[in-house]
This record gives structure tokens, sequence and C-alpha cells, in this order.
């Protein structure tokens, strides 16, 4: 087993059910209680209008974060930001909002001692990427490294090597984030992506699907092969292996949720046990 490699969550494996939402501060206890002691915290969150975090209580919200963290002994190694659907086809005043959403989000990450923020690609050329992601870089004035993800359809940023292209421009100020799940609906070799993109791979989003829709799964739910996967993180990865699985328990009542979170944690080591 590589001992490098670490269990984490995104918040959001609890965030939906069939009867309400939940939000960060009151998942993070639950993940604890599972035996999870790394999460990705997601502010994501704050495409809700009535988030916390887009009113003048979002830094009191923070601290109390932090401070959940620190009872339930959960740290916080990366952080998801918002995204907009299609960044391209917003006006000038739908790109200032969501500039500002995402600078927020660094922000807050950068407060928490958050070293890696994941960040989607716009849908556009690669050069369209580069320029938007050094305007992003260039407004925060934090240390944080952002981890540019791929995506699940052909016409947006979903391969390593264009992924290689864009933060090979970024000054090193960025790395990869590898989404197992859209990987597998684009038809790319997941192992064959951790090998290539090599030390730029600084985050992970762990998901499943049956290849034809983006169906956040844990694993073994759906039809990746997860051997092979762990073999090429076992060779060439060193991190978190990171869920992005929140649909999975979206159609479970909520006072289903700790059960839903020791299930995620059992099948998280099962997974770790390939290495």
């Amino acid at each position: 087993m590589n001992t490098e490699l670490r269990i984490s969550t995104n918040t959001n494996l609890l965030a939906f059910s069939s009867d309400g939402h939940r939000t960060m501060d009151e998942i993070i206890p639950m993940l604890s209680k599972a035996g999870f002691r790394y999460a990705d915290l997601n502010f994501c969150e704050m495409m809700n209008p009535k988030s916390e975090l887009n009113t003048d209580n979002a830094f009191s919200y923070i601290e109390r974060i932090r401070e959940i963290g620190r009872t339930c002994n959960v740290s916080f190694i990366q952080s998801h930001v918002p995204y907009p659907q299609n960044y391209t086809a917003l006006d000038e005043d739908g790109k200032a909002k969501s500039d500002e959403a995402i600078l927020k989000a660094l922000s807050f990450s950068e407060s928490l001692g958050i070293p890696v923020a994941v960040i989607h690609p716009i849908k556009g050329s690669i050069k369209e990427n580069i320029d938007y992601f050094s305007s992003i870089l260039g407004k925060h004035e934090g240390n944080i490294t952002i981890a540019i993800e791929n995506m699940e359809t052909k016409d947006e940023i979903n391969s390593v090597d264009e992924l290689l292209q864009i933060v090979d421009a970024l000054s090193g100020r960025a790395g990869i984030c590898l989404d197992t799940g859209h990987a597998h609906m684009c038809g790319h070799s997941i192992p064959d992506f951790i090998h290539r993109a090599g030390d730029y791979l600084i985050a992970t989003h762990i998901a499943d699907n049956n290849g034809h829709k983006d169906e956040h799964l844990l694993p073994f739910f759906g039809t990746i092969d997860w051997e092979s996967a762990m073999e090429a993180f076992n060779e060439s990865y060193k991190g978190y292996l990171n869920y992005e699985c929140m649909y999975f328990g979206k159609t479970f009542p909520q006072k289903s949720g700790e059960a839903i979170a020791s299930l995620s944690y059992d099948i998280a080591n099962l997974l770790l046990s390939l290495s």
C-alpha cells in the first residue's frame, strides 16, 4: 500500500438528500464521526443565493468552520471554488460577478490555510483559459495554488495534454485536478492521465459513473476500472484521494447521512487497499 495516498472527501458528499440540504458546518462533524480526517471545503455553496457565505456574516461562518475542523480533528486540504456554467456567454457584469465570487472563495481558502483550490476551466480555447486564469491569479493577492480540473464534454478542456499546456503557462501558480468521472465520460485512460500529469497532478476528484452521465457515484458503483486506476495512483501520485460523490446520497433522507458517511469511508479504505 502506498502510505502517501490519503483519504479525503469534498464536504458535498452529504450536501444533498431527498428532504433537505446540509451546509458545511453541519457536514464536517458527520464526516469526522465516520472516520474522515481530511476534507475539501465546497465553496460552491456560494452558488446558492441564500448561502451565509454571500452575507455580511461570511467571515463569522468561516471562523465557525475553522473551529469545527479543529474540534472534530478534520484538516482542510483543498477547496472547490464556485463556477459559472458558461463564462464566455456572460456579459461583462456577469463575468465581474463570477470573478468576484471566485476571488472571495480563494480568500476564504487562504484564511483557513488551505494550500490548493480546485477551479473549472472556461468553455474556450487553451489561450482563452490561460488569459482567464492569469487574470484571476493577477487579482488575487495570496499564494494559493489553483488546481485546474478536466471537464466532461468534448467542447471543454478535458484532456491532460490541454491542461498541461495551460498550467505550463501559469508560472508555477497552477496544477491539475483529475476528475476520474469526467475522464471516464470522455473515454480517457485514467492510468495514462495520471502518468502523463506527473508532478502537475496536485488534487483529485474521485467519483464513478457508467460512462455517459456525470453521476458522481462512489467507487465500484459505476464502470471505472479502479484496480488499474489505483495501480497508477500508487506509482505516480502522492496526495489525497478526494471524493466528489455528492449525488450518491441525494435520494436518501437526511436521517441517513451518518450511514452514508460511514459507507463512504469504508469504500475509501477498500479503494486505498488496492494500491
